[in-house]
């Protein structure tokens, strides 16, 4: 019924708003009945912009486009139109996994979406925007015409089209290019994967993931424009942008208010230095691996220690290489193809899962193949290291090489060793003692 009650609300308010001509009141209307302009001057448009929350797909932040029309009575009279609804589902995962989301674009009372997120312990800024009579009849016109059933829905891509850049859109083609006009070209300094590893740096494990599976996309340079993929970039380059309004420029925020500020810490103004932490933990399993796998031939412990470190670790890096690999040449994620970690997150580690307990018990059956799969493996990983001085290999992605290297290379080395046939023992004969 909420729905149905939108789409009424606003199918009335594009007839008034795009009408030219005089509306006749009824015989028992007021005479003062209010003429389009007049209405539509009373109409006020602002962009809400939401800090960032918990879950992972809340860490970029959010916005809407926030209509007031106080004409209308009822609660719906206040509705935020935003471009981030999903349906969590079953088939929401797999649809992720190929990179085909379907997001679409939703209507819900202007208040209550405030106090939704204020609820949520995230902070909510509103830009009022200074638009003409003729501005705001376009924009209701477009919000009209994407909210129907048959252009709700659009291919969500977490960088070029999502709930931010459809609002950068809508407001840069209403507002004659004012966006555009401070942003196109100009470069940002940044990257996707910059303001990725920026905001994702709080959650290791979402981190560590994303710095595996995206490849070299997201490393090429954005300028200004396609930096609000962020909405707090699109609040930035709100606040810069100029427009026309009865022929003078103006400001296109006409006012900025907090409306709830977090508690929350900020967000980082960049990202961390963070390949030293991968480095140590790259080195501490090398050395926990070669120290396990130097006693194998001698201790039990030793033997299942080095099982018990190396199987999960090789799990890792198996299924990192089918992921990164599969993402690649078998998905839509355009942002996960060329991706230099291919190098090192290795499916050769597949064969080790069996082969290094083969060889930590002294089973020598293809003992060769095992010590030539994790030679290869790290063989391929250190060219990726060298082919960085190159300029076609420019992925960021020094946390995974720190990480993986090292520990790849002592279980290279520790496979080595097993893998060579013992030495014999030399008999010691004893001596007659003599008197």
């Amino acid at each position: 019924m909420a729905r149905h009650a939108i789409a009424l609300l606003f199918s009335a308010a594009i007839f008034l708003a795009t009408t030219q001509c005089a509306v006749a009141a009824p015989p028992d209307a007021p005479a003062a009945a209010p003429s389009v302009s007049d209405r539509q001057s009373q109409i006020r448009v602002y962009v809400l912009t939401f800090g960032p929350g918990d879950d992972a797909w809340e860490k970029f932040g959010h916005n809407a486009i926030r209509v007031v029309d106080d004409t209308v009575s009822g609660p719906w009279h206040d509705v935020a139109f935003n471009w981030g609804t999903f349906e969590f589902d079953d088939s929401f995962y797999w649809n992720f996994l190929q990179g085909r989301l379907n997001y679409s674009l939703d209507a819900e009372l202007g208040q209550q979406t405030i106090d939704a997120y204020a609820k949520a312990d995230r902070t909510v800024r509103q830009q009022e925007l200074n638009l003409s009579l003729e501005q705001k009849r376009l924009l209701l016109h477009k919000l009209s015409e994407n909210y129907k059933p048959e252009n709700r829905h659009y291919r969500y891509d977490y960088y070029r089209d999502n709930c931010s850049s459809r609002i950068r859109d809508i407001i840069d083609e209403v507002s004659g290019g004012s966006l555009g006009a401070v942003s196109k070209g100009i470069p940002s300094g940044t990257t996707y994967r910059w303001h990725t590893r920026r905001l994702d740096q709080g959650t290791p494990w979402l981190y560590v993931a994303l710095q595996a599976v995206l490849g070299q996309p997201v490393d090429r340079p954005i300028d200004e424009w396609n930096e609000m993929f962020l909405p707090e970039k699109l609040y930035d380059r709100l606040a810069e942008a100029k427009t026309y309004l009865n022929g003078a420029r103006m400001p296109l925020v006409k006012s900025d208010q907090t409306l709830y500020a977090s508690h929350r810490a900020a967000e980082p103004a960049r990202p961390a230095t963070t390949w030293p932490w991968f480095l140590a933990a790259g080195v501490a399993l090398a050395g926990a691996f070669a120290t396990t796998g130097h006693f194998a031939r001698r201790h039990w412990a030793a033997r299942w220690g080095l099982v018990a470190l190396s199987t999960p670790w090789l799990l890792l890096m198996a299924l990192g290489g089918i992921i990164c690999g599969w993402a690649w040449f078998c998905t839509d994620h355009v942002v996960a193809r060329h991706n230099e970690n291919l190098m090192h997150v290795s499916i050769l580690a597949l064969p080790l899962l069996l082969g290094m307990p083969m060889l930590a018990f002294g089973r020598r059956r293809w003992a060769n193949f095992f010590r030539n799969c994790a030679a290869l493996m790290v063989a391929i990983s250190a060219l990726g290291l060298l082919l960085k001085a190159l300029p076609w290999f420019y992925q960021v992605n020094f946390d995974i090489i720190a990480l993986c290297l090292p520990a790849n290379a002592a279980l290279a080395l520790v496979a080595w060793k097993l893998a060579e046939k013992p030495a014999p023992e030399i008999p010691v004969k004893n001596k007659a003692r003599t008197q």
